[in-house]
């Protein structure tokens, strides 16, 4: 038996598991998980193919009734998309994991790039976070993962705009945490650090890496936001990130952080 099958969260939660960009990364992650341990999933994601083919794969490897839901959650028209999502399915745990990142200079990215960032990473968190954990908390249980990022705790140099938007849902979710404590909802921000996911692959961010910066696989990611929701409002999930974390966001002046962040960055990027 997996440790997957052993996290006990459709026994506390119940239903179907909503994940967001399910297709690929961290979100295929968190959807392996949780089907492992019983889930139906709801899985939302841009990318039809992959989507259905991953739906296709869960149901067949773990007897669960698990959905594609194509969508483009930049549509302004999420609200009513979500509120038939809950109308139709009982969801007793939402994985906002979706998110555009953006690695360039701040005003060499476009207007409308920034936008569409803030719209998936913000947007979209707040209107699925609203409307499916209100549904959680008329039944007093559910559970809320928001996957934020390590950038989120200080703010960082070429991810200027998406470490912003990552703080926003950090600072959602650890909220949501304080305020639900009692109710039967909780609430979990995850922060990774360098994530061997596909948009690090296309910008070929994981070599040349400083000593202080682990990359990690998508799965521990997934699990270890799983095993820790419930028990404390934010999590970074790998020690090698945590140590980084505590040294740049806490011990260090903040100029000095974003000083290391940025030759750190450069030499990733080539100069």
């Amino acid at each position: 038996m997996t440790d997957s099958e052993n996290l006990g969260l459709h026994a506390r939660y119940g239903g179907y598991a909503l994940v967001t960009g399910a297709a690929r990364g961290i979100g295929r992650a968190f959807a392996s998980h949780l089907a492992a341990d019983g889930f139906d999933l709801l899985l939302v994601d841009c990318d039809g193919e992959e989507t259905i083919a991953l739906a296709e794969e869960l149901s067949s490897a773990h007897r669960i009734d698990a959905r594609s839901l194509i969508c483009d959650l930049a549509d302004p028209g999420l609200e009513h998309k979500a509120q038939e999502w809950v109308n139709g399915f009982e969801i007793g745990l939402l994985v906002n994991n979706a998110g555009i990142s953006l690695l360039d200079p701040f005003f060499q990215i476009s207007l409308d790039a920034h936008l569409r960032t803030l719209d998936v990473n913000c947007r979209a968190t707040l209107v699925l976070t609203y409307i499916v954990g209100k549904a959680m908390a008329a039944r007093g249980r559910g559970g809320i993962v928001i996957v934020s990022s390590a950038s989120g705790l200080s703010g960082s140099p070429y991810f200027c705009h998406y470490a912003a938007t990552k703080g926003y849902g950090l600072n959602l979710a650890c909220g949501l945490w304080s305020e639900l404590r009692g109710s039967g909802v909780d609430a979990l921000a995850v922060c990774p650090g360098m994530t061997d996911t596909q948009p690090v692959q296309d910008q070929n961010l994981g070599k040349d890496l400083p000593f202080y910066i682990p990359i990690n696989g998508p799965a521990p990611v997934a699990l270890g936001a799983l095993r820790a929701l419930g028990k404390q409002p934010t999590l970074i999930p790998a020690l090698g990130d945590r140590v980084s974390a505590g040294l740049l966001s806490k011990v260090l002046p903040r100029r000095w952080t974003l000083s290391i962040m940025k030759r750190s960055i450069e030499k990733m990027r080539g100069g």
